[in-house]
């Protein structure tokens, strides 16, 4: 298809008629359902990692924004346990929603610009593949964005090829929740200009009104960011943009890494498809002038290539390139499809068959895998060390507050003395986070419990210090914060699969709470990456 000729690809392949294999249809509907309940099923089961425990205490101090993330993460958290109550599933209810109405826009996507079989086959992968998986079962702040990344994209597609302005207004909309969901969705603002300059038949619109109004939408919906931050100096916004500042910098392991993390949520097969994929849009959409292939990589490359930059600098995490690789499934699947379907050569076509049916039963495999490991400890080598245990730890933790309690006729507060895992399950765990303070409380850097957390209202109080190592107590912090400390007690919790976590429990009294009640957050700035 050319767009050059005014052609709309949804409207040639319906011409061609490629007929419905009912059948196929039929069976990717089943395996899509199927891995849907188990997620569902499995959200009950497992419980919180500490990220998501984390996201859950940001939704305990409703707020425009956080300090760390923008506030949509905690908005869908707090829905979901309205619902559910303070439970696993209402904690990533919402997510797992999210998740299958992304499913859906990437068919109605791959619909538009690819043809309806291509996006039935984008459908299926968006479902197999581990990170969008990953994404669309844990309570991160990536589930809302991939949806809200997905939005964008179908509106955006709706309003350059019917030309409403309402789609425009939606488009911008839907780009200020990816907003709220997280800074990254920035990038959605230059690839679309990027698509915009390399598709002559649609450049007008860079000088038409309706891109500018989608974006001054997309702001008015991303305000109460912006008003929190001006609030607290900013810092969110610079927190962000000098995270890596002070980083000694380790360019060989962080690039290795960014690579070896695509492979790994890709699978090698479909990374390979991926990259050949995205040269034959970089020709056929930039060069051909195609618009489904220049929509497929100028939506790709951007922020891809921001984080790849990154890599030399920094430690990508494994999640941030998830939204990137959204245009470019159902470009994949297309470019999939040309070679299973080419005629010329049959051996190269059952090559491509054999691999593409290999890659999905490794994905298989992987989800099965990672919804067992992250859930039951199984296989127990491949069992999070963070995963379990939570709910013992807070049982032990609240029979040690309640014998504290009993000795000095006050209310003993939960420390985590590290950056916020113990202080966040422990504060799901015992549903009561606002009793709860990660290592802020005794002069180290507090992420959000930084905002939320006041500490003279904790002034005079015993607390039960919470340690995942004994060089803690070094550091003399403890002993510099309270009247008097008492002997550490050794626990050792089981965690999923079998694995101990070593955590000890200190009997503290008489906080003593800083006179300014504050920390200056910019000067530790690398410490606070969770």
């Amino acid at each position: 298809m050319n767009n050059n000729k005014n052609t709309h690809p949804q409207r040639d392949i319906e011409k061609n008629g490629e007929p419905v294999n009912r059948l196929l249809t039929t069976a990717v509907l089943c395996v899509v359902i199927l891995f849907f309940g188990l997620r569902l099923w499995c959200s009950g089961k497992m419980e919180l990692l500490p990220q998501e425990a984390y996201y859950w205490t940001y939704a305990q101090h409703p707020a425009l924004s956080y300090y760390d993330h923008p506030p949509l993460a905690a908005w869908t958290i707090q829905l979901g346990t309205a619902l559910f109550g303070d439970i696993e599933i209402g904690v990533r209810i919402a997510t797992i929603i999210l998740s299958m109405g992304g499913s859906i826009l990437m068919f109605l996507i791959g619909r538009i610009w690819f043809g309806r079989h291509t996006a039935l086959w984008a459908f299926l992968l968006f479902n197999l593949l581990p990170i969008y998986v990953g994404t669309g079962w844990l309570a991160f702040p990536d589930g809302p964005l991939i949806f809200f990344w997905l939005l964008t994209l179908y509106f955006l597609s709706k309003a350059i090829l019917t030309r409403y302005t309402a789609y425009w207004v939606l488009a911008g909309a839907s780009f200020g929740f990816a907003l709220l969901s997280k800074y990254t969705a920035l990038l959605l603002a230059p690839s679309l200009l990027i698509f915009l300059l390399a598709a002559p038949s649609h450049r007008y619109w860079i000088f038409r009104a309706q891109p500018w109004i989608a974006l001054l939408t997309g702001l008015l919906v991303f305000s109460p960011v912006i008003i929190w931050n001006a609030k607290y100096d900013w810092v969110s916004f610079l927190f962000q943009t000098t995270r890596t500042a002070g980083q000694t910098p380790q360019m060989i392991k962080y690039v290795s890494e960014f690579w070896l993390f695509q492979l790994g949520i890709l699978t090698p097969a479909i990374f390979i498809l991926l990259a050949a994929a995205t040269w034959h849009a970089i020709k056929r959409g930039w060069f051909n002038r195609q618009d489904q292939w220049n929509f497929a990589v100028s939506f790709f490359l951007p922020l891809f290539l921001v984080f790849f930059l990154a890599s030399f600098k920094t430690k990508v995490h494994v999640n941030w390139t998830a939204p990137a690789y959204l245009s470019m499934l159902p470009a994949s699947v297309a470019f999939f499809r040309e070679g299973i379907f080419n005629q010329s050569n049959l051996l190269y076509a059952r090559c491509w068959r054999v691999a593409g049916a290999l890659s999905l039963s490794l994905c298989v495999v992987i989800i099965v895998l990672a919804l067992s490991s992250l859930t039951w400890g199984v296989p127990r080598k491949l069992s999070a060390t963070q995963a379990g245990g939570w709910r013992q730890l807070a049982t032990l933790v609240k029979e040690a507050k309640t014998e504290l309690a009993s000795q000095t006729g006050q209310e003993p507060f939960i420390l985590g003395i590290d950056k916020f895992y113990l202080a966040s399950e422990l504060g799901f765990y015992t549903q009561r986070p606002k009793e709860t303070v990660n290592w802020f409380a005794v002069g180290y850097p507090g992420l959000g419990y930084h905002y939320w957390t006041d500490l003279k209202a904790l002034d005079g109080r015993p607390a039960i210090a919470v340690l995942p190592d004994l060089r803690l107590l070094s550091s003399q912090k403890l002993q510099t914060y309270f009247n008097q400390i008492g002997d550490p007690r050794y626990l050792k919790i089981l965690n999923i699969g079998k694995r101990e976590r070593n955590v000890y429990l200190v009997d503290c009294y008489g906080y003593r709470a800083p006179k300014s009640g504050a920390m200056n957050h910019l000067k530790n700035t690398k410490m606070e990456n969770p």
